[in-house]
């Protein structure tokens, strides 16, 4: 994710909790479109203040992309910063501070419930005096994406500004290892790590500096080649020195560009160019440099063909869609295009993704518009040429690839908060999110019937914190609280009701 929505996110908690402080209980504020929280949908439409009403626990911070190993049972959480809301010894939740963020874990039981978060992997230690590598260059700093390889290893990606260059990371729950694997150029986070079932490593890196080395002065989509994530071993990558700090880096295999902000679209009969948003009428916004999360949807047995989804994190926001085949060499891209939102009125700051186990690419709009202020939703508006209804921005949206084009459907009854991505379980029903920003809860739904998520029950967390406030000793026991059962046409129904 990209830290400039830090203080959108910090502000929207605060209208929030403000708010649910009068008679009746808000939404948001009295202005603008707002619902009150005893509203049939509030549940849905405003998560976070209806979950703190209900008596969640609102008071994580940063927390970011969540991964399900169904093999062992073990749910990843991260939480790319301990601070504030969750070390100001207040509330429920009380850990001691550490800039360099956490990655948490849980046991999935059978029936694919968590009751208890604890710490896996603890980033850092700090030191502000240190800079440019101001969390432990040997750790973690501020993780961010995660992904999983047949041998249960966790890929870890940081999203920080407290190492000069950012990393991916292998940690190996079997021996506690964790091994640097690779690094992206200067100014650029790493995103999108993804890892195929023939072990294809994917990851992005977004918002580099242009003065980086060609082609990695713009935000790119690579493969690795020649290395197989789920079965190779690697000797951990040195620290970037000199000219490696503007490349990217890997500790094995080859790195092969498939796709780079603004250039063009290999095979696309309308000229387009990776990152491009336009208007709903054609004309241009703006190219995004920052891809960020990755949906691999295989589309033979052998792998060696697929559908890759690209998110783009802007507003609008976009996501590229292209057809690959594996080569001798590595990958070719047969064609691709980006994806047409109008029909569901545009897409917003996508941002963490996901693949379901029914193979459809689930894409997440992180930073839901508060919806008591219009302006909040002014890059949508000049997107449809009309006014906007920040209720339509803020969800989980599943990608289904038709032919030529895409099924494209927003899942309002999976509610709507800070969606940095959502995990849906081998169960097919039950899902966990990462809600980015400050001052977040954690939530899960079901769904009512197996692969389909357009129906289910939302649900908040309830926290109680044991073990002290230690960094590696602390537990977040979980109380899951019901916060409402619905459709996606109940809830989208209720948001044509307070169009403009």
């Amino acid at each position: 994710m990209n830290r400039r929505h830090v203080q959108f996110a910090f502000l929207l908690m605060t209208v929030m909790i403000a708010t649910t402080l009068v008679l009746p209980v808000r939404a948001q504020d009295p202005t603008g479109n707002m619902i009150t929280l005893d509203h049939p949908y509030a549940a849905f439409l405003e998560s976070r203040a209806f979950g703190a009403a209900k008596g969640a626990t609102a008071e994580f911070l940063k927390m970011e992309w969540v991964v399900l190993d169904n093999t062992n049972m073990k749910y990843y959480g991260t939480m790319s910063n301990i601070g504030t809301s969750m070390s100001d010894g207040a509330g429920d939740i009380s850990v001691d501070e550490d800039p360099c963020g956490i990655v948490y874990t849980a046991d999935l039981t059978a029936d694919y419930n968590i009751t208890e978060l604890r710490p896996l992997v603890v980033g850092g230690p700090f030191d502000g005096a240190a800079a440019p590598n101001m969390c432990a260059l040997d750790n973690i700093s501020n993780p961010d994406g995660l992904a999983l390889d047949a041998r249960g290893r966790l890929w870890i990606a940081e999203d920080t500004s407290f190492h000069e260059n950012n990393m991916l990371w292998v940690y190996d729950p079997a021996d506690g290892s964790l091994k640097r694997f690779a690094a992206v150029p200067a100014g650029a986070e790493v995103t999108g790590p993804y890892i195929t079932a023939e072990g294809t490593l994917l990851f992005s890196n977004q918002h580099p500096y242009n003065t980086n080395t060609d082609p990695f002065n713009a935000g790119t989509v690579v493969v690795v080649n020649g290395f197989n994530a789920n079965t190779d071993d690697f000797e951990p990558l040195p620290v970037p020195e000199g000219d490696a700090k503007l490349t990217v880096t890997v500790a094995a295999g080859t790195v092969q560009v498939l796709a780079r902000s603004g250039d063009a679209i290999p095979n696309n009969a309308d000229g387009q160019v990776f990152g491009a948003i336009n208007t709903v009428s054609g004309e241009p916004i703006l190219v995004s440099n920052s891809p960020d999360g990755l949906m691999w949807l295989p589309t033979d047995d052998t792998g060696t063909s697929a559908t890759l989804y690209i998110n783009y994190e802007a507003i609008p926001g976009g996501v590229g869609r292209i057809d690959v085949a594996q080569t001798a060499d590595g990958w070719e891209v047969v064609g691709g295009y980006m994806v047409d939102f109008s029909g569901v009125r545009g897409t917003w700051t996508n941002c963490g993704s996901s693949v379901t186990p029914w193979n459809t690419g689930l894409t997440s709009e992180e930073y839901e518009p508060i919806a008591a202020d219009f302006a909040n939703v002014g890059g949508m508006d000049a997107y449809l040429g009309a006014p906007a209804n920040p209720y339509d921005y803020g969800w989980i949206v599943e990608l289904i690839p038709d032919g030529t084009g895409d099924v494209v459907t927003k899942h309002y009854v999976m509610g709507r908060k800070s969606n940095e991505i959502a995990a849906v379980a081998a169960d097919g029903k039950t899902a966990y999110f990462g809600d980015d920003g400050s001052n977040v809860m954690l939530f899960k739904f079901v769904a009512t019937t197996e692969g389909d998520l357009s129906a289910g029950t939302l649900y908040a967390g309830k926290i109680t914190q044991t073990g002290g406030t230690s960094l590696t000793d602390h537990r977040f026991g979980i109380e899951w609280i019901e916060l409402g059962t619905a459709t996606n046409a109940d809830v989208e129904a209720a948001i044509r009701e307070l169009d403009r």
